[in-house]
């Protein structure tokens, strides 16, 4: 496999293969991060469909020493955040029917793990949509905190600051199960 200097120069020249190789080397990171931000498996098919058209009708602009990596994560981003904004009040009902229900109580050791998960995840989406989106990208992803910065078009500093308050509230919110706290999906 071709390095990506060499896949950037090959999507700016447009040459045959070049979105396929593009394709190749960040569908998986791509399609993980929209996961993780969503939740949703039909909402992150419809914004990584999104996230490659987008990427198909501009890679003609992108510069020779562009990350490709890095310019994936901020189409899918603006995608979610686009996407986010016309579904905030039906989220949020959502979101209150969900988590108004009793959660069940069980003995067995795997359901218990499964309801732990999906305690944290449902706590994760109660996270201010800042600090989901830096927990997804710097934990989940692990991407550096510069790489957060340049995707969300912050600071690496506010990036490290929301990480931090992302966990601290996280972390109140898991209340008093230490064994899911650094459980993020």
């Amino acid at each position: 496999m071709r390095s990506e200097r060499d896949v950037v120069s090959s999507l700016i020249a447009g040459e045959p293969g070049a979105f396929d190789e593009m394709y190749g080397l960040h569908a998986d990171r791509i399609w993980r991060f929209l996961m993780r931000l969503t939740q949703s498996e039909p909402l992150a098919e419809d914004l990584f469909q999104e996230t490659w058209l987008a990427a198909a009708s501009h890679a003609y602009l992108l510069r020779e020493d562009s990350s490709l990596l890095r310019w994936l994560y901020t189409i899918a981003h603006n995608a979610y955040r686009m996407s986010w904004r016309s579904r905030n009040a039906d989220f949020t009902k959502c979101m209150q029917l969900h988590l108004s229900r009793d959660e069940p109580r069980a003995e067995d050791d795997a359901l218990a793990a499964h309801i732990d998960l999906e305690r944290a995840r449902a706590a994760i989406l109660r996270l201010p949509e800042g600090f989901r989106e830096v927990l997804v990208l710097c934990v989940s992803e692990e991407l550096s905190s510069e790489d957060a910065a340049v995707i969300l078009e912050i600071s690496p500093e506010a990036v490290r600051k929301r990480l931090s308050r992302a966990r601290a509230e996280l972390t109140t919110m898991l209340g008093n199960h230490p064994d899911i706290k650094e459980t993020y999906p």
